[in-house]
């Protein structure tokens, strides 16, 4: 059996090369063009004009409210999954789920007092929607403790979902350098 000449091998190298570069090029551009058919990065955005003195102390007075909101969905997720995973039983799930039920409703009553400028009703409405969402999210997983059935934490999953997805929404608007986990 004979070996490839060093000719051979160089040209075969040049080639692989070539086509490794002419590949990479190409998922590169894909991905490049689909960033920019989004709008991400063009910089032909509009500017979102500065907040209202008024809009300025609701998002401040809201921000508090928001990040207990925050932190309480993510611990609701970490209950369920703690439960689904067989790291806790019911009275586990129970004692996690108790003071987070405490933390929604303190925050719909600290939402329901503030006012909001009138720019930004239709932001307060969909804030408490979400918080709404969490409600019914987190009375899904109650459930979960009466009757053992999984099926509500896969409910609760899909209104906790709809609820993230509206608070990360409204939480570019008002704070838009704000970190946003999975």
């Amino acid at each position: 059996m004979r070996l490839p000449s060093a000719k051979a091998l160089l040209v075969g190298g040049v080639v692989l090369g070539l086509i490794g570069m002419v590949v990479f090029a190409t998922l590169r551009e894909r991905s490049i063009s689909q960033m920019s058919g989004t709008g991400a990065g063009s910089g032909l955005e509009p500017m979102r004009p500065p907040l209202s003195a008024a809009e300025e102390a609701y998002a401040t007075a809201l921000w508090p409210i928001h990040s207990e909101v925050k932190l309480s969905a993510v611990n609701m997720t970490f209950a369920g999954l703690a439960y689904k995973l067989g790291e806790m039983d019911r009275d586990g799930l129970r004692s996690r789920l108790e003071p987070l039920v405490e933390r929604f409703a303190e925050a719909a009553v600290q939402l329901r007092q503030l006012q909001p400028p009138a720019p930004m009703e239709k932001f307060h409405l969909d804030y408490a929607e979400a918080l709404r969402l969490y409600q019914a999210s987190i009375a899904e997983m109650v459930r979960v403790i009466d009757d053992g059935r999984d099926e509500h934490l896969i409910e609760a999953q899909a209104q906790s979902e709809k609820a993230a997805a509206i608070l990360i929404k409204l939480s570019d608007e008002l704070w838009p350098g704000e970190y946003k986990p999975n």
